[in-house]
């Protein structure tokens, strides 16, 4: 009985693990459209006031700066739009040079945030979310997750299968 009892433990943490890392698989936005936007928390749960980095990234020579809209879980814009217009040199992408725009903010409010980067020509485009010159806007979004500090969501579904273990095991004892 006890052999069994530790299989299906065993096989739970497998179970649990696992999900985990499905649930972590990197899907992030493809530079092939000429715009892409990511963030370092991308496809993974974000802990309380943790730092948030959102990456836009272009191929179009045309855009000149990105305006980023985080909006909060109310759909409310969390921050003053945050404009960058000092791309970075970042590679190439099918034989054109990439651009790569950021911004970064401290979030410390649960649940789900979406971040516009809106693509700005500043000698061309149209009004998109009340900001002018836009060429193109792509989204990134994440889900900000309260913290357990001390061993993490892993570790404490870990302790609660082995405590309904040993309660297991004590209630057998009694009989």
């Amino acid at each position: 009985m006890k052999k069994s009892l530790i299989t299906l433990l065993v096989f739970v943490v497998v179970l649990t693990l696992s999900a985990s890392a499905i649930n972590a698989v990197y899907a992030g936005n493809s530079l092939g459209s000429g715009y892409e936007v990511t963030s370092n928390w991308h496809g993974i749960d974000v802990p309380l006031g943790s730092t948030v980095i959102v990456t836009a990234r272009t191929t179009d020579a045309s855009v000149d700066q990105v305006t980023f809209l985080w909006k909060d879980p109310a759909e409310d814009l969390a921050f003053p739009p945050d404009v960058d217009n000092t791309p970075e040199p970042d590679g190439m992408y099918d034989g054109k040079p990439v651009r790569k725009f950021t911004s970064t903010h401290v979030v410390n409010i649960i649940g789900d945030w979406g971040v516009q980067a809106l693509f700005q020509d500043m000698s061309n485009g149209k009004t998109k979310e009340g900001i002018e010159h836009v060429v193109r806007t792509k989204a990134t979004s994440f889900l900000m997750i309260p913290e357990i500090p001390v061993i993490g969501t892993a570790g404490t579904a870990i302790a609660m299968l082995l405590g309904l273990g040993v309660f297991s095991a004590r209630r057998k004892k009694q009989n």
